[in-house]
């Protein structure tokens, strides 16, 4: 792979996009449960609809959005980010995304939304599809690209090539694609949509499996270490799954409904659904088990340690870039029979 190219993308004018599917211990979270006719909203004393065991409190809708609003400006706030500044999104077409788009827009922020279409039968089309009509109906800009169109390969492809486990793989390139085109796209600053249970789930993770070398980067914000990389952020890592669907729910956001077909045996759901049982019976457990941590270290800091892939000219730790690497053995590794 001589070089890397990312050619003009398809642009558009808006985008909408779809809720992952629910994980056991969520649906059986008392968030769910109706509340009594008598219940009080906690900030305005009103009627409330909305469970939050973890606050212990209740809200009305209306204060629920200012809640979850308040929550995003908080974290922008921690993370330097409390005055407007243009933010790339990237946009999946999953509730979390969709969700933080929203938010942004609404709190005056500009963004420029950016998807990135995996190739994987009917689930790519469908989130590229609930993309479109999100930005559509907000009259937000996006960019989609394919990864085909950018790297060679649809993820199945890749699947069909390699042993590695293809959630790690498609990780990888997401990360390195969105880095590279968010800065092709003029932007220094790329908004993500990680949620609480997200950051928690990988926290403990990373403790379960020894995984010490990865906690440098257990941080909603990384600093930029390099020209050619953005500086990235998590507004969402104060906000449970749970009440980022609520959040959709009452602003019209219709995220797609179906799971990733290639995320079947995700170890990271396995963590998720631990701490989601231990808070189903121990409300704010996830968040105090997150912010104990978060709270307790120092923000990381930019370290320019990174060289230049002698291949694409993308950052790298050695004289190639982990895209060009896989490239390589893509190329020279024949397709597999795959079994159901």
């Amino acid at each position: 792979m001589s070089s890397l190219r990312l050619p003009i993308a398809k642009h558009f004018d808006r985008v909408q996009d779809g809720s992952i599917k629910l994980q056991r211990w969520d649906r059986m979270d008392r968030t769910d449960q109706e509340l009594p006719p008598d219940a009080k909203c906690t900030r305005c004393r009103g009627r409330a609809a909305i469970r939050m065991p973890s606050h212990h409190a209740n809200f009305c809708s209306q204060c629920f959005v200012h809640y979850f609003r308040n929550a995003v400006k908080r974290a922008l706030k921690v993370l330097g980010f409390s005055e407007p500044v243009p933010l790339m999104v990237a946009i999946s077409g999953g509730k979390d995304s969709l969700a933080l788009w929203s938010v942004l827009h609404d709190l005056g922020y500009p963004t420029r939304g950016i998807h990135i279409n995996l190739g994987i039968d009917v689930f790519s089309d469908a989130s590229e599809e609930v993309v479109r009509r999100f930005a559509q109906e907000r009259g937000l800009s996006y960019t989609a690209y394919s990864l085909r169109q950018v790297f060679g390969y649809t993820l199945p492809e890749i699947k069909t090539r390699t042993r590695r486990k293809i959630c790690g793989v498609c990780g990888l390139l997401k990360r390195q694609l969105l880095n590279r085109l968010t800065i092709q796209e003029g932007f220094r600053n790329l908004a993500l949509g990680h949620n609480l249970d997200d950051e928690a789930g990988r926290l403990l993770g990373n403790i379960v499996r020894h995984r010490y070398q990865y906690f440098p980067k257990q941080y909603p914000l990384l600093p930029s270490s390099h020209s050619r990389m953005p500086t990235k952020l998590k507004p969402l890592y104060r906000l449970e799954a749970h009440e980022i669907r609520t959040y959709c729910g009452l602003s019209g956001i219709m995220p797609i409904e179906i799971p990733c077909p290639l995320s079947r045996g995700a170890t990271s759901h396995s963590y998720k659904e631990a701490l989601d049982f231990l808070e189903a019976r121990m409300p704010g457990t996830k968040r105090d088990f997150l912010f104990s941590y978060v709270e307790r270290r120092e923000p990381p800091h930019a370290k320019p340690d990174f060289g230049t892939c002698k291949h694409c000219g993308e950052p790298a730790y050695d004289d190639s870039c982990s895209v060009c690497n896989l490239a390589d053995r893509l190329k020279n590794t024949r397709p597999q029979p795959q079994g159901d």
